[in-house]
């Protein structure tokens, strides 16, 4: 699982505001490795409260008001959410003005596909892969799955990603994502060349799709 590639694909959120965050998490490590992007958002003023994310505890309203302004899910394996919250409680917080941050793998789970789903999002199915046979890096290891993806393919949104001709190229390697091309909420900030498919590197090609990779709403 490479959480942080993922991160480029899967990310469907407004912009963070700064003052109470919860963030969940798989594990206590993806703490550790992710240290340099939690403190980058607590010097920015972020207050941070660490929970995994089958907690018991957890709750995102308490007597009708909220307890958090962004809430952010770095917990890909999750099958089901603690204490009071769930794909529905999570829309509404989203409704409410609440930010969310969420960010999935090769083995994202039902769940938050699901509220991938309610954002506009089709997130593919665990176990695949994006594979470009022309477009991949040269230490891949024979499955085509480590993309090189030029910033060509980034919007032109100097805002959100930056000035395009002053960015490398990408180095991808994860799970596609379907965007949904009616939904106007929708920015597909990062798409896949037109010879890239989605499917399960392990299994035999039967049918292939080619996903569009976004990274915010």
């Amino acid at each position: 699982m490479i959480l942080a590639l993922f991160l480029l694909v899967s990310i469907f959120s407004t912009s963070l505001a700064q003052g109470p965050t919860l963030v969940l998490l798989d594990n206590q490590v993806i703490r550790e490795t992710h240290s340099i992007f939690f403190k980058s958002l607590q010097e920015r003023g972020y207050t941070l409260t660490f929970k995994i994310a089958d907690d018991a505890s957890l709750a995102l309203s308490k007597y009708g008001e909220h307890l958090y302004k962004n809430l952010i899910i770095f917990a890909p394996a999750v099958e089901e959410f603690g204490g009071m919250l769930n794909v529905e409680t999570i829309t509404q917080f989203i409704d409410d003005g609440g930010n969310v941050l969420i960010a999935g793998s090769s083995i994202t789970g039902d769940v938050l596909r699901e509220l991938a789903s309610e954002c506009g999002f089709e997130v593919d199915e665990e176990g695949t892969f994006v594979i470009d046979h022309l477009n991949y890096d040269v230490t891949d290891q024979g499955q085509h799955t480590k993309l090189v993806v030029p910033s060509d393919f980034l919007i032109d949104a100097p805002v959100i990603v930056g000035v395009n001709k002053d960015v490398a190229p990408l180095l991808y390697q994860g799970t596609g994502i379907l965007a949904d091309p009616e939904n106007p909420l929708v920015l597909p900030l990062l798409t896949a060349d037109s010879t890239a498919y989605s499917y399960n590197p392990e299994q035999p090609i039967k049918e292939v799709s080619n996903p569009f990779f976004t990274v915010t709403s």
